[in-house]
């Protein structure tokens, strides 16, 4: 299941140069099942749906841009949604580069990478979860898959709200975050912050590694990014930074065992802190 945007960025045929497929929204995809594939599940590759201007033959006339003549996210609100989807046995499932989808009762089972995802951004409507109601799951009595989900990076809020793990082995972590992280192709700056709620580890075997601070990133992309929690996800605390911020450690913050990347646990609320400048 493939949405190849970037392969055909300006349209292919007579619509060439008058559609921009990675930003054309489509809906929701609800109920489908990938399996037994040597590379992806499903791959949404590099897709940003956006408030498109169509003439009467459906050719785009606007709305491509990021953002709109003031300003604003141009992203679809309500964004497009993948429900009900279930991945077994594909080495990959996800997409490279993604906003403004939704992962809503996402299954994935005995995969490789139970999900991949290098780049997405804080959706348009201001209140959508990027990971809602799923389970990543992988039984150890069967030879293929690992236990991994490699989360994005860049300068967003991941939302990842009422998901489960269970079984295992785990391969990095259950949970990553920033893959590729400061390396081509991948989001920037790494200080993603993960907004982690209900999230459920107890299905997990024994002994594994829940989260993981950057995977196959540059260096730095092991130290920006930040978790947080207003529950239990985290164990109790509200967030947790890289173990090199061990300056943390005088304003009362845990360091924690390998489970958590051996972090330093915080019960005060930490954040990220961008400035972003306007060169003329």
């Amino acid at each position: 299941l493939y949405t190849a945007g970037s392969a055909f960025p300006n349209g292919q045929g007579a619509a060439w140069g008058k559609v921009c497929p990675q930003n054309m929204p489509f809906g929701t995809f609800r109920g489908n099942v990938c399996h037994d594939n040597p590379r992806y599940g499903i791959y949404l590759d590099n897709q940003y749906p956006r408030n498109l201007k169509r003439d009467i033959n459906g050719y785009v006339v606007g709305g491509c841009p990021q953002f709109d003549e003031n300003g604003k996210d141009n992203g679809v609100t309500p964004p497009n949604l993948i429900e009900d989807h279930f991945d077994w046995h594909n080495t990959f499932n996800g997409q490279y580069s993604m906003g403004d989808i939704s992962y809503v009762r996402y299954i994935s089972v005995n995969n490789y990478h139970s999900m991949y995802w290098k780049t997405s951004k804080n959706f348009a409507d201001g209140v959508s979860h990027h990971v809602i109601d799923s389970i990543f799951a992988n039984d150890p009595r069967d030879s293929i898959g690992q236990l991994q989900v490699y989360g994005p990076s860049g300068p967003f809020t991941f939302k990842f709200t009422n998901n489960s793990f269970l079984g295992g082995p785990v391969g990095t972590a259950a949970l990553c975050a920033g893959q590729h992280c400061g390396l081509v192709g991948a989001g920037g700056p790494c200080n993603v912050q993960y907004l982690l709620e209900g999230v459920n580890w107890s299905g997990l075997m024994r002994s594994q590694k829940r989260i993981q601070f950057g995977v196959n990133t540059a260096s730095f992309g092991q130290v920006q990014p930040i978790f947080l929690a207003k529950d239990d996800s985290l164990g109790g605390f509200r967030s947790m930074v890289s173990q090199h911020l061990n300056g943390f450690a005088n304003v009362g913050c845990k360091h924690q065992d390998s489970s958590w990347d051996s972090g330093y646990a915080c019960y005060q609320p930490i954040r990220r802190l961008n400035f972003w400048v306007f060169v003329d």
